[in-house]
């Protein structure tokens, strides 16, 4: 059976109360965007995937994210910095990941799968720039809007891209569909347990991973 490309909002409910905090998690994403990037820090944004994405500047830093919880690990220096999203994903426990995720002008991420079709990925859009930006899931595009929330399954194939003059931030999280926390462990244990992604094994073992799924946190 062919999967869905994007889902009703409206089916979670917990999506409405992150929606309302947008303000407060754009003042969060404020008062850390300028962070420069350092090597090995995971305090400040992370180039991600240059393989993934074309850009006419520099394509390590075309795709950055800043992480608050990732497979179920939280990183507990950035959490503390944004206590709002602090507060949500504590809340709900079945969000596994959670990140800021900025793109920068002129940036094409090429079509991809995530890890695991077991979770639902949902974009809050934060600094979303006129003019052509958007991401295409399976045959389906969607535009982000500022303060407006999609969800979509990234194990289908999808690509996203930043044609504009400006960056583009969203609060990126991907959640269990069930809302069961003990499910989005499972699934969380189940990615870590097998992956061999370049950009994980880049952080730390698979080994060390699991050792801090089983404690909740990391530190770098």
């Amino acid at each position: 059976m062919k999967k869905k490309s994007f889902y009703n909002v409206d089916s979670y409910d917990f999506l409405s109360e992150i929606r309302s905090n947008y303000a407060l998690i754009l003042e969060e994403l404020e008062s850390i965007i300028d962070r420069p990037i350092e090597h090995g820090n995971y305090s400040t944004w992370i180039g991600e995937r240059p393989d993934y994405l074309s850009n006419p500047v520099d394509k390590s830093v075309a795709w950055k994210t800043l992480t608050f919880r990732i497979f179920g690990i939280d990183y507990l220096p950035n959490k503390e910095h944004c206590p709002t999203i602090a507060f949500l994903i504590d809340k709900y426990p079945f969000i596994v990941t959670a990140e800021f995720s900025l793109l920068e002008p002129e940036t094409h991420i090429f079509p991809h799968k995530g890890f695991t079709g077991n979770l639902l990925r949902s974009h809050l859009g934060l600094k979303i720039p006129k003019g052509d930006a958007a991401i295409k899931v399976g045959d389906n595009i969607a535009r982000w809007k500022d303060g407006e929330i999609i969800v979509f399954d990234d194990s289908v194939i999808h690509e996203a891209w930043n044609k504009t003059v400006e960056r583009r931030v969203v609060f990126m999280f991907d959640f269990e569909p069930s809302l069961s926390e003990s499910r989005g462990k499972e699934v969380c244990k189940e990615v870590l347990s097998k992956t061999n992604d370049k950009h994980l094994m880049g952080i730390a073992p698979r080994e060390q991973w699991l050792d801090w799924l089983e404690k909740g946190y990391f530190y770098l």
